[in-house]
């Protein structure tokens, strides 16, 4: 017999259940995290409901989820800006 642990080990970035929101930011998720075992960074992606995805490197002393979600807003608002600002030919 499997326990849910061994369920989610096996979930792929896609499934639900191996996404978890971003508080603060409708529409987008955080996908599993990957760490760099050399340098103990987080690789962290983050996705939108449509697909989109962003991603970026934190240092491992970076890990409450309050501390998280910030820098995740930070980083959304600015891809939102800069999709606004593309689409302006800037």
């Amino acid at each position: 017999m499997f326990s849910a642990e061994d369920d989610q080990a096996g979930a792929s970035p896609a499934e639900p259940e191996a996404r978890s929101p971003v508080a603060g930011a409708e529409g987008w998720s955080f996908l599993p995290f990957d760490r760099n075992e050399e340098t103990a960074e987080r690789h962290i992606t983050l996705e939108r409901d449509d697909g989109v995805r962003v991603e970026m490197t934190l240092p491992s002393f970076v890990e409450q989820g309050d501390e998280l979600s910030e820098i995740a807003q930070l980083v959304i608002r600015a891809r939102e800006r800069w999709r606004d600002l593309k689409g302006l030919g800037a």
